[in-house]
């Protein structure tokens, strides 16, 4: 990653879940499967949805995602999220 792409945390909003990659999450090289931090990510935002819902969700569909960096062993991972839409199905 260059200089001109620096990623900000949100201000003043704390992470809906933080967690620690441990050796058993990474390949041979110590970087962590991709796979793994997408289910984080998963888990994160079923968070935010199970309290809005105040009951059972699922994940529908997942857009894309892009990894800009390696994440290694050990990394704290922390994973932001908010609400921008309700819908009902």
């Amino acid at each position: 990653m260059n200089d001109a792409e620096q990623i900000s945390l949100p201000v003043g909003k704390e992470p809906v879940l933080r967690v620690v990659p441990m050796p058993a999450d990474a390949n041979q090289h110590g970087d962590i499967f991709g796979g793994w931090i997408m289910s984080q990510v998963d888990t994160a935002g079923s968070v935010l949805a199970a309290r809005r819902a105040l009951g059972c969700v699922a994940t529908i569909a997942v857009n894309s995602f892009q990894f800009k960096q390696p994440v290694f062993i050990g990394d704290v991972l922390s994973f932001y999220g908010e609400i921008v839409r309700v819908g009902h199905t």
